[in-house]
């Protein structure tokens, strides 16, 4: 049976043993929130820190890869694997390893890069709860990245350093496939091309960030609701420098 450490804004519940490493996520999670808060309110987003034989009783997705259960008006959750098993640690050491060869090297330790997908996924609840899911693939991701990055930027610059070093080691890899439609089409793409449009899309953030702020998603919230009809229209009247990074991705710009 789960336990449950109470929080007024990331309550978590934990396998046995975990209570060390949900008390930890929750003081992270909670600063995301605390630095999201000022530009709307955000709702309580349940934290799970599993075993592997609970998560089994979540997902079927392999255990260790953070992610994210929300929908509209309902409790939103984020699962986080008590510990980083070996498997998952000695692929993303293969991979990374191919992009330090092109000239890159590791920022820190493998575990810090995948507590980072953490709070990337808790950036996906929180766009669910401020009404921005696009139900695009690579706009949900874009958001989700930019929303964290945003977060990491006003609670914890080392962190947010951090991040930006490992995005940057991402888009050493080189995808076969790098248009933005390739994303939605492909999304059991190899992990090293993952990596790279996770890459691509956090970078890019962090330029916004860097240079206006959070007006990106305050000029999106006041366009919200999100359609696939208008969304570039949208994304472009908040953020006209999304051009050149379309451009990218081999897209014409209207």
């Amino acid at each position: 049976m789960l336990k449950r450490l109470p929080h007024p804004h990331v309550p978590a519940e934990y396998s046995p043993g975990s209570r060390r490493r949900a008390a930890e996520l929750q003081r992270f999670l909670a600063r995301l929130h605390d630095a999201l808060e000022p530009i709307r309110p955000v709702p309580p987003v349940t934290l799970y820190v599993l075993d592997e034989h609970d998560w089994r009783r979540f997902t079927r997705l392999p255990y260790g890869y953070p992610f994210q259960r929300s929908k509209p008006g309902e409790n939103s959750g984020v699962f986080a694997p008590l510990r980083y098993p070996d498997r998952l640690l000695e692929r993303l050491t293969h991979v990374f390893a191919e992009a330090a060869r092109r000239g890159g090297r590791l920022p820190g330790p493998l575990a810090v890069f995948l507590d980072l997908m953490i709070a990337h996924e808790y950036a996906h609840a929180v766009a669910v709860a401020w009404g921005l899911r696009a139900r695009v693939r690579w706009v949900d991701e874009f958001l989700a990245n930019y929303l964290y990055m945003l977060a990491l930027y006003r609670s914890d610059r080392d962190l947010y350093a951090q991040a930006r070093a490992w995005a940057e080691l991402a888009r050493r890899l080189e995808p076969q496939r790098r248009s933005l439609g390739g994303f939605e089409r492909y999304p059991r793409r190899p992990l090293g091309e993952q990596l790279w449009f996770q890459g691509v899309f956090t970078l890019e953030a962090a330029r916004m960030i860097e240079e206006s702020g959070d007006r990106f998603v305050r000029r999106l919230l006041e366009a919200a609701p999100l359609a696939r009809r208008d969304l570039h229209r949208k994304l472009l009247a908040a953020e006209p420098g999304l051009r050149a990074f379309f451009r990218t991705f081999g897209e014409k710009v209207t």
